[in-house]
This record gives structure tokens, sequence and C-alpha cells, in this order.
């Protein structure tokens, strides 16, 4: 092996090669229990026609449900379905044998949302120099 260098940026092939490098370690140091099996919980919110309204990007891993995105278009905000979705993937969650849920949001997003829905705040990053603030949540399922 020659002399290692430094280079930014990446290609999508390079991306999926780390990812999946720091997955295998992981599994390997603290492999899950057969009924912790990671998988994904998606949701679409739609019309009868297939127009799409909003989501959930999740995933169910170690006991756990983590939640990466949920968004409702702006015109559908305000009437329960960002509650429909986020109860929908807990209910999943639970049918997975999830103990609790986490996910964050910034200060501009929804966390007076995620606490009207029973998640509770664990950590504040208020380090952006916008005055932003990252929350991190949690729910017992």
């Amino acid at each position: 092996m020659g002399r290692l260098i430094l280079r930014r940026g990446m290609t999508e092939t390079e991306d999926t090669y780390i990812r999946d490098r720091l997955m295998a370690y992981n599994l390997r140091m603290a492999p899950p229990a057969q009924d912790y099996a990671s998988k994904s919980a998606e949701l679409v919110l739609e019309d009868d026609q297939g127009t799409l309204y909003g989501g959930l990007i999740g995933k169910i891993y170690r006991g756990c449900l983590f939640i990466d995105i949920l968004w409702v278009c702006e015109e559908q905000r305000g009437g329960g379905y960002g509650k429909a979705l986020l109860l929908e993937a807990e209910k999943i969650a639970k049918e997975a044998g999830c103990s609790f849920a986490h996910l964050d949001t910034f200060s501009f997003q929804a966390p007076a949302f995620y606490h009207k829905n029973g998640y509770e705040t664990y950590g504040v990053l208020d380090l952006y120099k916008d005055g932003t603030k990252r929350f991190y949540l949690k729910k017992k399922l």
C-alpha cells in the first residue's frame, strides 16, 4: 500500500461502500438478536389519483424505531396527517417489538408537534451560528 491521500467528495459507489463497511463492523461488534433484524418503516400519504402529499421514512433496528423523515406538504399541514403518519409508524414499530422511538428535528421544523405527540427532548444542539437549534427526542412505545 502506498501513501494514503485525502480527497474531497465521493461517488455514490464510494458512499455505499463506506456505509456498508460501517454497518458490517457494527453488526460484528453488536449483533442484533434474530427478532431485532433491521427493516424499513416507510409510509406514503397520497390521494386516490396517486398524488403524493407526505410520507414517513424510518428504520426499525435493535428494538427501536428511528424516524429519519416525516413530511407533509404545506397545504395539508394542520389536518392531522402528520399525526396519522406518526401513529402508524409507531404501530408498525410496536408490532415489530420496539420499545421506543427516537428522532431529531430543527427548531424551525416541528419540535412542538412531536412534544404534543408524547415525545420528550433528551438533547439540544444549540451551536448553530444563526440561532437554530436541533432537538433530539424520544418516546417510550
